[in-house]
């Protein structure tokens, strides 16, 4: 295995503290300090906190593609496409580092807006996107009839993850089972498509 880079070590300690401490009150000192680099050398990679924090976003992201490596098959059913991409985004909204990110973002986004932009920016702007261009595919071949792509792209994934995602978020409850994401993958799609459906 390939030792570390300066910037994966960087990435990595930042990591750590954003996501233990939190981001205001972590330091590129501490970066530095935990990454056992110089403070030179972080800033030789990253030129502020922010941008340290959107590389943070990546990389989290990049963790949590790994549950769905592949793309969405080439399938003219809908609903089976929809399902890949829905199991995708439940099985990475419960992912602890995701659950960790939505902590974070959401505790101190308020003071730094711009953790909010990263987090968008580098995670649920790129799904949304995704989603919202297949829909738009599938309205100009005249499977589905979706007049507002992008709004109806919002829309599954909100009716995706809001039985459990809130409720786990907030410490409010456990985990679904994946009987029970399996059931919420299943009826959401059903009724998301069925709505969708071009009139005879």
């Amino acid at each position: 295995m390939k030792p570390a880079t300066k910037r994966e070590q960087v990435v990595a300690a930042a990591r750590k503290l954003f996501l233990g401490a939190g981001y205001g009150a972590t330091s590129m000192d501490a970066i530095a300090a935990e990454a056992n680099v110089s403070k030179r050398t972080v800033y030789s990679h990253f030129q502020n906190k922010e941008t340290l924090f959107a590389a943070i976003m990546v990389d989290v992201c990049n963790i949590l593609s790994d549950s769905n490596p592949n793309e969405p098959s080439a399938s003219d059913n809908p609903e089976i496409v929809l399902k890949q991409f829905g199991l995708y985004i439940i099985k990475s909204a419960f992912k602890p580092e995701a659950l960790d990110v939505f902590r974070v973002v959401l505790a101190e986004s308020s003071a730094f807006p711009e953790l909010g932009k990263a987090f968008w920016d580098a995670g649920p702007d790129v799904m949304k996107n995704d989603i919202a261009e297949y829909l738009k595919d599938l309205d100009h071949r005249g499977v589905l009839n979706v007049k507002n792509p992008v709004l109806s792209a919002f829309q599954f994934i909100g009716m995706l993850k809001w039985p459990y995602h809130m409720r786990r978020l907030f410490g409010a409850g456990n985990a679904p089972t994946d009987l029970e994401m399996e059931e919420s993958l299943d009826i959401a799609v059903s009724t998301f498509v069925n709505g969708l459906k071009t009139k005879p």
